[in-house]
């Protein structure tokens, strides 16, 4: 018994409704006409009618409106079907009652176009009845889906920011250099598998902040000159997981000569110059890019950076890349190269001259 009340408990509206629409129908209909009929006539004829209410709603109104453009056809042609079997059912139950009971007022059920037009006028109130089911389903459904959709989004949009929160704090690490290299590297692989279906771009940007951090890690640890061109690529995504973090345009201006790739020189040099520059430099300004350049002048190797100053950010640490940059360089060229740097309030500029092994 608990078991069924569970389960009827699901159509509680439904059968309180009925409940209350039909005693009500019963009373006005039978105050206003002055005759009341059988319990068991009312019987029969609910059970009917409230079959033809949900045969319509649950079924036919679904199926004629599944596709738009094809329902001012189906639908008349449906309900005249639907309408035909409702008649010609009320007409065999009221023949069978009337042949085998006393439950109707009147000895003789004959089927002419009087009895077909009140069997019609009872159906059309049960299927508009039904036609309002079926689109407040329908709107409480889109409602139900809009409120879906919704919260969907907003839950999106939330995990999406905290993955870009996580992203950037993961490039700051790597950026001050104040991370293990290995802990950044499980932090980016879990970032990475957190957010690649959420958010793809987010984890491309992630992926390039890991192959950055690698470059890096690895030529920490090797005395050997490389070739530029590899660390150019990783300057070139360096520039472009900045253009992920910041929803403004970049405008930095980053050439160099294809025969530069080719040369050998001291690793993380370049990538260093490039760290300084965000880290202090204004390189978003469409009126003055950053600028950083290589090029090739006889045997010699020109790095050049320009970048207006961002008086805003702190200068802890500032000078120290650098400083780091013209001892290495000093080290592995002594004699050969050149170091110089201009500044002001408004501007950073560097120079730095190698004089390199012909190519």
């Amino acid at each position: 018994m608990k078991k069924i009340l569970e389960k009827l408990n699901i159509y509680k509206i439904h059968i309180r409704s009925w409940l209350i629409f039909i005693p009500i129908e019963i009373s006005v209909v039978g105050l206003a006409s002055g005759v009341f009929g059988s319990p068991g006539i009312y019987f029969v004829h609910y059970v009917l009618n409230i079959l033809l209410f949900y045969l319509c709603g649950e079924l036919a109104y679904p199926l004629v409106f599944k596709k738009k453009l094809v329902w001012f056809w189906k639908l008349p042609l449906s309900l005249f079907i639907i309408y035909a079997f409702y008649l010609v059912i009320n007409y065999f139950v009221d023949y069978n009652i009337n042949k085998h009971t006393s439950w109707l007022l009147f000895d003789e059920v004959i089927f002419n176009s009087r009895y077909a037009f009140g069997v019609l006028w009872r159906a059309l109130q049960f299927m508009g009845f039904s036609a309002f089911y079926y689109l407040f389903k329908e709107y409480n459904k889109a409602i139900l889906t809009r409120g879906q959709l919704e919260e969907a989004r907003l839950n999106f949009m939330l995990r999406q920011k905290e993955m870009e929160v996580k992203l950037s704090h993961a490039t700051n690490a790597y950026l001050k250099a104040q991370i293990n290299p290995h802990l950044l590297f499980n932090t980016l692989s879990a970032i990475y598998t957190d957010i690649r279906i959420i958010s793809p771009r987010t984890a491309e940007a992630v992926m390039t902040l890991s192959d950055v951090m690698r470059f890096s890690v690895n030529c920490e640890n090797t005395d050997d000159l490389i070739l530029l061109g590899e660390e150019i690529d990783q300057v070139e995504n360096l520039i472009k997981l900045h253009q992920t973090r910041f929803e403004e345009e970049l405008n930095i201006s980053f050439t160099y000569e294809n025969q530069v790739r080719i040369v050998k020189f001291v690793p993380l040099i370049l990538l260093t110059v490039v760290e300084n520059l965000f880290k202090h430099g204004i390189y978003s300004d469409q009126n003055h890019p950053a600028i950083i350049s290589l090029s090739l002048v006889e045997d010699t190797l020109v790095l050049t950076s320009w970048n207006l100053i961002n008086r805003n950010k702190q200068k802890n640490g500032f000078g120290k890349g650098l400083e780091n940059i013209r001892q290495r360089i000093l080290l592995i060229y002594p004699d050969s190269s050149n170091f110089t740097i201009e500044a002001n309030k408004d501007f950073f500029s560097l120079t730095i001259e190698v004089k390199i092994e012909k190519i």
